[in-house]
């Protein structure tokens, strides 16, 4: 997972959290922040679910922030596709804006980008690697900040 000051700060040892979509409980027995920069690396055991203290399958009671969108309006209608993504997985951009030039993400980005050949407003993306990001994706003057999210 990405190796933000709030992640290493919450996933200590004995720390207890759930996954998405499990009523599995988890608690992390090691961590390591410094093998690879920018990603922290938890061992991870089952562990019993408190039902006093766990409620909707988060560990005492740890609330999550959904993410703000960071596209205005104008631009999600110019550039139609999901902002928030996940690693690994291909999704599809169509352009309602006028017809523009081309398609572009910055080449430093992990992003594999293939432009429909029978329709070029159409594109499919896919982010390479698996950690979170994020990168812009323009086509025709407008551009949509693409947030790719952590797999945890």
């Amino acid at each position: 997972m990405p190796g933000t000051k709030a992640n290493i700060d919450y996933f200590t040892r004995y720390s207890k959290f759930y996954l998405k979509d499990s009523d599995v409980c988890w608690r992390v027995e090691a961590t390591d922040w410094i093998s690879t920069p920018n990603v922290l690396e938890i061992s991870a055991v089952e562990y019993y679910a408190n039902e006093a203290e766990d409620s909707d399958s988060i560990a005492g009671n740890l609330v999550v922030k959904k993410q703000e969108n960071p596209n205005n309006v104008i631009t999600n209608a110019a550039i139609n596709g999901p902002t928030f993504i996940t690693p690994k997985t291909k999704y599809e951009y169509i352009a309602t804006c006028p017809v523009g030039t081309k398609w572009t993400v910055d080449s430093r980005y992990p992003v594999r980008m293939v432009i429909d050949p029978e329709n070029p407003r159409k594109v499919s993306i896919e982010w390479l690697r698996a950690i979170s990001g994020q990168f812009e994706l323009t086509y025709n003057g407008y551009t949509k900040t693409i947030v790719v999210e952590s797999l945890f």
